[in-house]
């Protein structure tokens, strides 16, 4: 052949009808699998049966009924509240804070104000709030004297394996972080579209150390 040939033949492999069917076949397997495990991979539920447990203090208020409920259900003894400045509503009440917040409704609703402790945020944090709340309550425990090497850690939904793995890298493995999710109202867990959709804002929110790497989590 000509160095200075402007076109050649080459031969080349393509699927055959088979292959382009077990091709897409493959890719609606791989979306039925998302679909499936996406939700209940975000939305952990694994508790280790701690005496302490943390709630965060964002939460809407029928996830603090439902965490309390659970509180109350269980062999727990202190809730520890995280707090740190609201975003929305401090001008219109007293608490600018929503671990206070959260704490005073608890208290509405008849839970035990002795069992509450908030431990807010001193700082308005804009950036890795969840983080610097697992290093505060890891302060505010150490500085207590409580002896505990485990505590179940309350979130919201989808937002749940995130929040436990920034306290799992907070505590670090002197401490065993469990977790319970509190279902989300804001859309319907049975409907595969809408929990993927409210997986995938969970999953938008990058902070350090958090890095989805497996639908098949060991439970």
């Amino acid at each position: 052949m000509s160095w200075f040939a402007v076109a050649k033949k080459k031969e080349k492999w393509v699927a055959t009808w088979f292959g382009n069917l077990l091709k897409i076949t493959f890719i609606l397997l791989l979306v039925i699998i998302y679909v499936l495990r996406i939700h209940p991979f975000l939305a952990q539920q694994k508790p280790v049966q701690a005496r302490l447990m943390v709630v965060e203090g964002f939460i809407p208020d029928y996830a603090l009924e439902k965490s309390m409920d659970i509180f109350l259900k269980g062999n727990y003894e202190l809730m520890i509240i995280t707090g740190k400045k609201r975003l929305k509503g401090s001008q219109l009440d007293q608490y600018d804070n929503d671990g206070i917040y959260s704490a005073e409704t608890l208290i509405k609703l008849g839970f035990d104000k002795n069992k509450i402790q908030v431990v807010a945020l001193e700082n308005d944090i804009k950036k890795d709030r969840t983080y610097a709340s697992a290093l505060a309550v890891k302060k505010w425990i150490k500085e207590s004297g409580l002896d505990d090497n485990k505590l179940d850690l309350v979130s919201i939904s989808c937002h749940a394996r995130r929040s436990r793995i920034l306290f799992d890298k907070a505590f670090g493995n002197e401490t065993d972080i469990g977790i319970i999710a509190i279902p989300t109202i804001s859309y319907d867990h049975k409907n595969g579209i809408n929990r993927v959709a409210g997986s995938e804002r969970s999953l938008k929110k990058p902070s350090p150390g958090y890095m989805p790497v497996s639908f098949f989590p060991e439970n």
